[in-house]
């Protein structure tokens, strides 16, 4: 079977990614590659069928640059390697079975930091009731990690981003913009513990996306690590419908109110548009919200509701207004 097709679409072959940003780039390797796979590229982790159940596959890379504020210490790099991956596998209703590191590390990087890194994701492994099986190293200028991350989940209780349907209510666990709190605490000197906690060491959502894999009433699911604005215009789009959000509905720790508040910092895009949450986004069946209720509890807030149509919308009261994706994104300028 021919793996790659090479003119399914045109390609902007003369455009530098900084031009055409981390999505788009994406989009185009994803419409190249043709697979066998019960789901490849598009989700928050490739599917491949393993017996009666689901082997569920998510890899993420994160380079010193980018993804590692020179507060982290270096068991909070190796925990959040691990942390990332399985927040993708958690977004598939999957339980983890396990992580693969591979490490680029400096020859100058003394021993003790990388058993710091192995140790914190030990750690995550261990909270999550999973093993670190192993991985790579080798010499790289700048720090930077790829976990992989594999888990497993029943046939008929897979999640994916697309599935949602007019009507479904749109639900998100935990609460929006408390890492992007974090962060911007970190950068005016607050003392916002709890917030960067959640930017530096983030737990993944494993217990919450088995149980709604469980429950059989959610028609779609993804992670928050772009942003919920990010993350709604992309379940939004796999799913073919829009969303309206209910603005004073959407869950915000009182620390992140504080930290906004406290650096002149608009709450509106702390909330919408900050990264690094790592919290699950997900419709639900209306018959199906007592379920759900009933398993997550106060974890799980509803949000909005799905709409005919492909434009999200956010309520304030009873005035509307197009909520368009923001934040940041990899290589755009």
């Amino acid at each position: 079977m021919e793996r790659v097709i090479r003119h399914l679409l045109p390609l902007p072959t003369m455009d530098r990614l900084r031009d055409i940003g981390e999505k788009k780039m994406v989009s185009t390797i994803a419409s190249m590659l043709h697979t066998s796979a019960r789901l490849g590229p598009g989700d928050d982790a490739a599917v491949l069928e393993m017996g009666d159940r689901y082997l569920v596959i998510s890899t993420d890379m994160l380079w010193q640059g980018t993804h590692f504020h020179p507060s982290m210490s270096w068991w909070q790099k190796g925990w959040m390697a691990a942390a990332v991956n399985f927040s993708d596998v958690a977004a598939m209703g999957a339980q983890p079975l396990g992580l693969l590191l591979a490490m680029g590390l400096p020859a100058d990087l003394h021993i003790k930091n990388v058993q710091d890194i192995v140790q914190g994701a030990a750690d995550c492994c261990d909270r999550l009731g999973t093993d670190y099986l192993g991985g790579d190293t080798k010499e790289c200028s700048e720090l930077v990690l790829t976990g992989t991350g594999l888990g497993n989940v029943p046939r008929d209780g897979l999640l994916t981003r697309s599935g949602a349907r007019p009507g479904d209510i749109l639900v998100m666990t935990g609460s929006a913009g408390l890492a992007s709190a974090g962060l911007l605490a970190l950068d005016r000197g607050l003392n916002a513990e709890k917030a960067i906690r959640a930017l530096f060491e983030p737990i993944p959502r494993i217990k919450e996306g088995t149980l709604l894999s469980s429950s059989g009433m959610v028609t779609s699911c993804m992670d928050t690590s772009d942003g919920l604005s990010t993350s709604l215009h992309e379940l939004a789009d796999a799913s073919g419908v829009g969303f309206e959000v209910d603005y004073d509905s959407i869950p915000v720790d009182p620390e992140t109110r504080w930290v906004a508040e406290e650096c002149g910092t608009e709450l509106d895009s702390v909330i919408l548009h900050g990264g690094g949450d790592y919290q699950l986004l997900f419709t639900v069946r209306p018959e199906g919200w007592d379920e759900v209720q009933k398993l997550l509890g106060t974890e799980a807030t509803i949000i909005g509701r799905c709409l005919e149509g492909n434009v999200n919308t956010l309520m304030r009261g009873t005035s509307y207004c197009i909520l368009e994706p923001g934040g940041y994104e990899h290589f755009r300028r």
